[in-house]
């Protein structure tokens, strides 16, 4: 994982590129980027249902999303269909520990995932003609 500096410094070098791009270019990347950019709120919000994983939804992480969300409906089930109190609860617990660093790094992870989208997007619009 990058640290924020070398986002940064990346997120700075595409806006430089998008800068060179032809005016029809930059009109494509600007409608593709606009549609895909996710925003750092909407995943803190989604954060705070982190046992159930949509926050990895959100940003396409769609196994990890399945993985969390199956792990967390299995650790409910444990606790009040099977009175497996301490299985389900040490499940959820398991959870929660690999999860909060998604909830303490939320900024940055949107960060990252929205560079990534930045950049398919300019590939996409340099495809394009001028």
């Amino acid at each position: 994982m990058f640290s924020e500096k070398e986002l940064n410094l990346e997120e700075t070098d595409l806006r430089e590129q998008v800068a060179l791009l032809s005016e029809s270019q930059r009109r494509q990347y600007d409608g593709l980027v606009k549609a895909a950019l996710k925003s750092p709120s909407t995943y803190a919000l989604l954060n705070w249902f982190f046992l159930l994983g949509l926050h990895h939804f959100y940003l396409h992480r769609w196994l990890r999303g399945v993985i969390n969300l199956a792990l967390s409906l299995a650790g409910l089930y444990l606790i009040v269909v099977d009175d497996s109190r301490i299985y389900g609860g040490s499940l959820l617990l398991a959870i929660a520990i690999i999860e909060v660093p998604q909830l303490l790094n939320y900024e940055h992870l949107v960060h990252a995932f929205n560079i990534r989208v930045m950049r398919q997007c300019l590939k996409r619009a340099r495809k394009s003609l001028p």
